[in-house]
């Protein structure tokens, strides 16, 4: 009788499929991340940030950055497109439309 292996990945994970360890954001998780902002195609200071803690669903972030990030893996780069508030504080970015380049770097659950 022939005996399968299992790697001790797929153990640990509770399933013998290829990458069913693979970890998606979701609410509640926090995310390390690194991103900088641009608006016009232009990188605007302040909108910078390396190894930064996300928690998702905090509302940490200006309306819809965050939801963006859902589903999103460790090592992805996600652009992700919001429009900051019209009574935003940076008088320059108030009610612009933006792109923020997002590297996820690691995901805690």
């Amino acid at each position: 009788m022939k005996r399968k292996l299992v790697s001790a990945a797929a153990v640990v994970c509770g399933s013998i499929l290829v990458g069913a360890c693979e970890q998606h954001a979701k609410n509640g998780d926090i995310v390390i991340i690194d991103f900088a902002g641009f608006l016009n195609g232009e990188q605007f200071q302040g909108g910078t940030s390396t190894d930064y803690a996300l928690q998702l669903g905090s509302g940490a972030f200006i309306p819809g950055f965050e939801e963006q990030l859902i589903g999103a893996k460790k090592g992805e780069t996600r652009e992700i497109k919001v429009t900051f508030p019209v009574d935003y504080q940076a008088a320059n970015l108030a009610g612009q439309e933006t792109v923020f380049k997002v590297t996820v770097k690691d995901i805690v659950k």
